[in-house]
């Protein structure tokens, strides 16, 4: 199995507390997402997408195996991290929830037995201060050890509202995290973890990369001048304040008893409780169109899992386990119409223009005081049985089998309510274009309730031979699975209100080495990986002449295909110069899509995809990183470090229109440092982004058919770091 193993420690001294951080450091990892709601993860070009609330991620995520039933619910801070672990390919056999693409485990630092503390503070520019800190210890002398973990971060925003000349997307963070470990005995230990976070922040404000010609059409007939689509230049022109408020709250309790010396049972239960709350300006610009667009999401949920781990004799090693995961996820979406909302509509119609309506002649009130409002709800359960053996015939050959067996079954429903509208005028203008109007931009009554319920069984087979104690070769077949789902959006006849199951074959081989007298490691994976109904977001036809397209709908691709290689090294060059090198090249297209959306402007609604790249899947990834340090007089120690990451270009959309393209980038961080070991403090200053490269983190689109939005990588920034371990 290709796995990578990023060390907590290695995160701290870059800085690196977000998951979108931590991929410039794993080639191959993908994090997207302007925010909590449109968060994405990806492996191997396969799993990073946008937002529909119906949607599971196919890259699960989990922190001390505890999977996060919400990809947005990873987008917080990262805290007292021990190390993560990186799997790539589905997942499934050992722990947990059934993944199709990978997963990201997160563990966490436990409590120790002896007293221990160390904290950190953080003075950048753009008004950057965090603080961060950890103290663990015994509480009862050898049978309680407790640990608390601590942050707070605040940043000024980076983005020019030229409507107001506020600055936006600034940060304000702050959470705990509390433990205790129970071991009255040496068979039994119980560990229990309670956290708590908060996100306030006034950003995620997004810029435009491209208009299409009828957002010009009808900014033109309003005689309103729009901001250049460059959005490199970070500049927004916003009427209506951004405020999005994130909460996280999670208790969950691991319990092991060793049955034996060769049997370990394990319970791990945990609830955890995410709501999502977020304001912004709904059409993106300094006119009074969708002057407020709001969005609250509540997901509770509960897990339980039991493992037996045990030995059958020297040559068999092997893992049982029951799982279940219930989320519950409520969702209420509304949308204000303003005063500029009937001319801006009307202000691309062809026979509107050639009649020379004036701007002025269009009564407000056709959509004036319009409120859509959008409720939602689903209900999951998952239930699965999952096991894995390895057996060593010989001293050198391991074989693995895995085995599981799920089942799922949603449901839920979506409505849609239109209030606050006035009774149309006399004016001929009200009575004709009106009713067409309103029915077009804000649509009438929605209902819609689904279910669904399926079964799904998968597992792995794997060989691995230890040729020689410092080279391990291994290939592997495995077949992974994600439950299908509830669109959660209004859909039309072109997309089904439910989507179907995923499903991954993959096949994969690898050498682990390690050579130069334990000086260097060098793994290498190549894998080929087929997926069948890949889950993707996209945009189906109008229903009408006059409708307009629907967005965020989920679909199923017919096939698709990733390949690849993949190279992770470490290389210690000196005594006092370490070397880290990955990268991946991957090869992911569509091998069966003939019913795809054409980019806005092809004149065309569906197009043959067949043999194009996938969208969100770089083909090149790499990262690599040089430390050195220097000894000094009076046990001082400098230390230099270096940081290189790079991406090839891809599309950030499905249709890959004008202006979702993201451009190829590189990223370099620098950070020049002193410390005392035997004392333990050092202090840092760094630089990320060196020079001050321009690239896009995320792309969306937006209100009008061929608009885009994006969301700037961060500037260069600059400052110091100063850190204490006792």
């Amino acid at each position: 199995m290709a796995l990578t193993v990023v060390d907590g420690e290695a995160l701290d001294q870059g800085g690196r507390h977000r998951l979108q951080d931590v991929q410039r450091q794993v080639p191959g990892l993908v994090v997207s997402g302007h925010g909590p709601r449109y968060a994405g993860f990806g492996l191997r070009g396969f799993g990073a997408t946008a937002y529909n609330d119906g949607l599971d991620g196919s890259v699960g995520v989990f922190v001390d195996g505890v999977y996060l039933g919400r990809q947005g619910m990873a987008f917080s801070d990262l805290l007292d991290v021990e190390r993560i672990e990186v799997l790539r390919g589905p997942q499934g056999t050992l722990f947990g929830r059934n993944t199709s693409a990978g997963a990201l485990n997160v563990v966490t630092r436990q409590p120790t037995p002896y007293f221990e503390a160390e904290g950190e503070t953080q003075q950048g520019d753009y008004g950057l201060h965090q603080y961060r800190g950890s103290v663990s210890g015994p509480l009862l002398d050898g049978v309680l050890a407790g640990r608390l973990s601590a942050f707070q971060r605040t940043r000024d925003g980076w983005v020019d509202n030229r409507y107001d000349g506020s600055t936006l997307n600034g940060v304000d963070s702050e959470g705990w995290r509390g433990q205790l470990l129970w071991t009255p005995t040496d068979a039994f230990s119980a560990r229990l973890i309670g956290e708590h976070g908060v996100e306030d922040d006034d950003g995620n404000a997004l810029m435009a990369s491209h208009y299409g010609p009828q957002t010009l059409a009808r900014a033109e007939y309003m005689g309103y001048r729009l901001l250049d689509s460059d959005p490199q230049r970070r500049r927004v022109a916003l009427n209506t304040p951004v405020r999005t408020r994130t909460r996280q709250d999670a208790v969950s309790l691991e319990l092991n008893l060793d049955l034996g010396d060769d049997l370990r049972f394990t319970s791990l239960s945990a609830y955890r409780d995410w709501a999502y709350r977020d304001g912004r300006d709904g059409d993106g610009q300094a006119l009074d169109i969708a002057s407020r667009a709001a969005t609250d999401l509540d997901q509770h949920q509960v897990s339980q899992e039991f493992r037996l781990n045990g030995h059958a004799g020297e040559d068999v090693d092997y893992v049982v386990g029951l799982y279940y995961l219930r989320q519950h996820l409520n969702r209420g979406v509304q949308v204000n119409f303003g005063d500029d909302a009937a001319a801006w509509f009307l202000g691309d119609v062809e026979l509107f223009r050639q009649l020379g309506v004036p701007r002025d002649a269009v009564p407000a009130g056709l959509l004036s005081g319009g409120v859509q409002t959008f409720d939602g709800e689903q209900v999951g359960d998952s239930r699965a049985a999952f096991g894995q053996l390895t057996w060593r015939p010989l001293p050198r050959l391991a074989v693995d089998l895995g085995l599981r067996y799920t089942r799922e079954r949603k449901q839920g429903g979506i409505s849609r309510r239109v209030t606050g509208l006035a009774p149309l005028g006399d004016d001929l203008l009200s009575q004709i274009a009106g009713p067409i109007l309103r029915d077009v931009a804000l649509g009438g009554r929605y209902d819609r309730r689904d279910r669904l319920e399926e079964g799904n069984v998968s597992g792995l087979l794997g060989l691995s031979y230890r040729f020689t104690d410092t080279v391990l070769g291994y290939v592997n077949g495995s077949r992974g699975y994600k439950a299908g789902g509830i669109n959660l959006d209004v859909v039309g006849s072109w997309v089904s209100p439910t989507f179907g199951d995923e499903r991954a074959t993959s096949l994969e081989a690898g050498l682990k080495t390690r050579f130069w007298d334990d000086r260097a490691r060098l793994d290498l994976a190549v894998y080929q990986t087929d997926v069948d109904d890949y889950q993707a977001l996209t945009y189906s036809p109008p229903e009408g002449p006059f409708d307009p397209p629907l967005r965020d709908n989920l679909i199923n691709v017919g096939q698709v295909r990733l390949r690849g290689i993949e190279l992770d090294s470490a290389w210690r060059l000196h005594p006092r110069l370490d070397l880290r090198l990955g990268v991946a090249w991957s090869d992911a297209r569509y091998r069966d899509f003939p019913n795809a959306p054409c980019a806005p402007g092809s004149g065309a609604w569906t197009c043959d995809l067949a043999g194009q790249r996938l969208y969100n899947a770089p083909e090149w990834n790499a990262s690599s990183g040089l430390d050195y340090r220097h000894p000094l007089d009076a046990g001082l120690e400098a230390y230099a470090g270096v940081d290189y990451s790079f991406r090839s270009g891809y599309f950030g959309t499905l249709e890959g229109g004008a202006g979702s393209y993201q451009p190829a980038y590189g990223l370099t961080d620098l950070r020049l440092g002193l410390r005392r070991a035997d004392r333990g403090w050092e202090v840092e200053g760094w630089v990320r982004n060196l020079f001050d490269r321009a690239y896009v983190d995320a792309v969306y689109t937006s209100l009008g058919s061929g608009d885009y939005l994006v969301l700037p990588g961060e500037p260069r920034t600059l400052g110091v770091s100063l850190r204490a371990r006792y």
